[in-house]
């Protein structure tokens, strides 16, 4: 009896520990439950927040193309909320234009490309928003059963890529109606960019040669290799020491075109060269007619130069004799191997005349030839400026009342004296008051005014004759040229006068000029510098 007690005993206490211990397992599970909860709901609160804060969507599309899933940002997109779009397809918000090319680039992420997709998608007042994707496949026992992605509202983006796109479209505009040829090159000499009147000069539009080789394409032979090493000197140094210069195309049509340009270094983001924008005009006309400029000028000087020789020799052999013509008829004048009777002398006295006559135009002509032979130099000295006006008038005091003319000189300076060459600026200033005397009537008055400026001496002739027409006035200066050319002028000269004026005043570093009214009279403006610069 007692045994058997001793046994139940013993099962009792095995059948408590048994308890305890289920009870101790009840409690670890309890507690490991509880700290799974806490997990759970510790990353169940974290993808909470973290996915409803998102500014961006996270969606989940199962293989039937239902939302399973969507995050709240969907309402910032579209104005719906996530219970309204979770259950529903995806192609319900989708613009209609973009969904043949949305499945496509979704078959391939399902293929295994991965595949970002851009589209527009509606909201739920009509508006149109653009949109970026980018999905991965769900996997399931080794089976597709959907997509998980992430959607970005691009608009804003858009917006820029429209304003920066409108930009450029206005830009290619500029450039487009531009005469000037515009091509940029990148880093490996390839050509990113062409205007209009690039592609016109080069016989290609822009799509055929962007992505080509500049200087393979278009520089001749002879020269690439040179420009090419001088183009990546330029990039790889940053250094442009030919931002200007000129050198051949070929274009389409092989034909060679010279072109000036003008370069500039193109810089990317982070600051370092990125290409070549160079501006180009073509010159090849102009080019072909300053070759045919020059040869035209180098004929005109040869002939000019032959024509002075000429002038130079003839003027040489007729002087010679003419001298002994002027000079014996003096002496037979001055009686000096006996009378003569008044017609003898009025005949010597026309041979005299007409011999010094002949001699100054002569001496005029020779006067030209040296001057445009460039061989002629003034000998400058120092003029006392009142005493030589006062020459100049005292010079005129007999013509002027031979014409029962004026002759009023007016000296409106405080200078005292001008260095000049004194013979060639007494002959321009006799010339100039004597062709005012010879065009103006009898009784005409005639004014000479002399002023200065801080650099010039100023001499103004003015008269009340004939005056020239405004037809006329172009050849004024002209050697040889006279206003009135016909046999019956009743003015003489050979028209040497006045271009040798013009010429000493330009000798001088000065001017002469004319201002007249046809019968109304002329005035001309002899300027000279007061100290002019003398090369030694």
């Amino acid at each position: 009896m007692k045994k058997m007690t001793m046994e139940k005993e013993d099962r009792n206490s095995e059948c408590y520990q048994r308890i305890a211990d289920l009870e101790q397992t009840i409690r670890e599970l309890k507690e490991e439950v509880a700290f799974v909860n806490k997990r759970y709901m510790e990353k169940e609160e974290f993808y909470k927040l973290h996915l409803e804060n998102l500014n961006d969507v996270v969606f989940s599309v199962d293989s039937r193309g239902n939302f399973t899933y969507i995050s709240p940002a969907i309402e910032h997109f579209t104005g719906y909320l996530p219970h309204e779009v979770i259950g529903t397809p995806f192609t319900r918000y989708i613009y209609p234009d973009d969904l043949p090319g949305l499945l496509e680039d979704m078959d391939k992420t399902i293929k295994g490309e991965h595949k970002p997709y851009m589209f527009r998608v509606i909201s739920k007042s009509g508006k149109i928003t653009h949109v970026h994707t980018s999905s991965k496949v769900i996997l399931k026992d080794g089976e597709i059963t959907g997509l998980n992605g992430i959607m970005v509202n691009i608009d804003q983006l858009k917006k820029i890529e429209c304003d920066l796109m409108r930009e450029k479209e206005k830009a290619q505009h500029y450039l487009n109606v531009s005469n000037v040829m515009f091509v940029a090159l990148d880093r490996n000499q390839n050509i990113t960019l062409l205007n209009k009147k690039a592609g016109e000069v080069l016989g290609y539009s822009e799509k055929e040669i962007i992505g080509k080789n500049w200087f393979d394409l278009f520089i001749p032979g002879n020269i690439a290799e040179a420009l090419k090493k001088i183009f990546n000197q330029i990039i790889s140094t940053e250094t442009n020491n030919n931002e200007y210069h000129e050198n051949p195309i070929i274009t389409r049509s092989g034909q060679e075109r010279i072109i000036s340009w003008h370069n500039s270094i193109l810089y990317d983001s982070n600051g370092a060269a990125s290409g070549l924008l160079a501006s180009g005009i073509d010159v090849t006309e102009k080019k072909a007619a300053e070759k045919a400029l020059f040869h035209a000028k180098l004929e005109a000087e040869t002939a000019n130069q032959a024509k002075s020789t000429f002038i130079a020799n003839v003027s040489h052999e007729l002087r010679t004799p003419l001298n002994a013509v002027i000079g014996f008829s003096e002496i037979l004048l001055e009686k000096k191997f006996g009378d003569i009777n008044e017609r003898q002398e009025r005949y010597l006295s026309n041979i005299y005349s007409s011999g010094k006559r002949l001699l100054d135009v002569f001496n005029l002509m020779l006067e030209v030839s040296k001057i445009e032979s460039e061989v002629f130099e003034l000998e400058y000295t120092t003029i006392e400026l009142n005493e030589f006006m006062e020459g100049i008038r005292e010079y005129f005091t007999p013509i002027i009342r031979d014409r029962d003319q004026e002759l009023t000189v007016n000296i409106n300076t405080d200078i005292k004296c001008i260095i000049a060459d004194l013979d060639k600026l007494e002959k321009t200033l006799i010339h100039l008051i004597g062709n005012a005397s010879k065009f103006s009537e009898k009784g005409c008055p005639i004014a000479v005014e002399v002023r200065s400026t801080d650099r010039d001496i100023i001499f103004r002739i003015k008269d009340r004759g004939i005056g020239i027409s405004e037809e006329n006035m172009d050849n004024l200066f002209n050697p040889f040229t006279q206003v009135d050319s016909s046999s019956t002028r009743v003015h003489g000269g050979m028209g040497l006068g006045l271009c040798l004026a013009k010429k000493h005043s330009e000798l001088h570093g000065g001017s002469l000029k004319v201002s007249s009214e046809l019968n109304k009279g002329s005035t001309f403006t002899l300027t000279i510098p007061i100290e002019p610069e003398i090369k030694e």
